[in-house]
């Protein structure tokens, strides 16, 4: 999580969430918030990631993941290259690197602005390629970055991704990675979805939630009650959102195709 907020406010937002257990790294421009029945490990805090290992209790199992917030400047991303191989050299466990790389891959993930030279990303493709990490497949816009202009000053750039090694892949399978809407930052939220991934994290959850199954019993008859009464007074809120979200999406992708002062007030 990249949250442009002061580190010390940390503790607060591990309450709201309910998360157990909540981090950053040395700059405090990477959170991590880590969920119950998960025991964390930091093995390696930089300026510009975070990598830790989660053992999953229930099942006596670990994976590592890294958190990426990358510099703006090639030349200070060299040590981030740097600290990837550091622990590519000696990685068994699962893998997954995600976050701002702060770089692109080929001149198809940009629109607008200057010409990209192959230089400026040819140590990252470098890296993905020495490291043996493989591209999670996405769905969505193709751009995860827009400066924040329109018409001839309008940016878009793939800025954002997830990776993972072949260990991660043999695990989990496929997994697919949503570029959900840019809402409130210039990037966009990513979301990692996937049947396999997400009943392997609901067995770390089971324990919780069966502490809890006398409380809903006795809470079914309200629920019941409750749930008559808002869909009377506001309607299915679940079908509302995902039409919404729908929308979202058509007019963020008309203005990436005609970024007019137009299409941006209407997005």
């Amino acid at each position: 999580m990249e949250p442009f907020q002061h580190h010390t406010q940390i503790q607060n937002y591990r309450r709201r969430l309910g998360m157990p257990y909540a981090n950053f790294n040395c700059n405090g421009k990477i959170w991590c918030f880590v969920q119950h029945n998960i025991d964390v490990e930091v093995l390696l805090d930089t300026e510009q990631s975070n990598t830790v290992k989660l053992k999953f209790q229930e099942l006596n199992r670990d994976m590592v993941v890294t958190m990426v917030y990358a510099k703006c400047s090639e030349v200070e991303r060299l040590q981030l290259w740097n600290n990837l191989y550091f622990l590519a050299s000696n990685m068994t466990s699962p893998w997954l690197i995600g976050g701002d790389f702060n770089v692109i891959l080929n001149e198809e993930e940009k629109i607008g602005g200057l010409p990209i030279l192959p230089q400026e990303y040819e140590h990252f493709a470098f890296c993905l390629n020495s490291y043996e990490l493989h591209e999670m497949p996405f769905k969505g816009s193709p751009f995860t970055w827009w400066n924040g202009r329109a018409a001839n000053d309008c940016i878009f750039k793939r800025l954002d991704r997830i990776v993972h090694n072949d260990t991660f892949q043999n695990w989990f399978g496929q997994l697919e990675v949503e570029h959900l809407s840019r809402t409130g930052s210039d990037h966009a939220p990513l979301l990692v979805e996937h049947d396999t991934f997400l009943d392997f994290i609901k067995q770390q959850w089971e324990a919780d939630l069966s502490h809890f199954l006398s409380f809903k019993l006795k809470m079914k008859k309200l629920k019941v009650a409750l749930s008559t009464w808002s869909k009377a007074t506001f309607g299915d809120i679940f079908k509302q959102l995902v039409i919404r979200k729908d929308i979202v999406n058509i007019k963020e992708h008309l203005f990436e195709e005609n970024p007019s002062e137009e299409n941006r007030m209407v997005m």
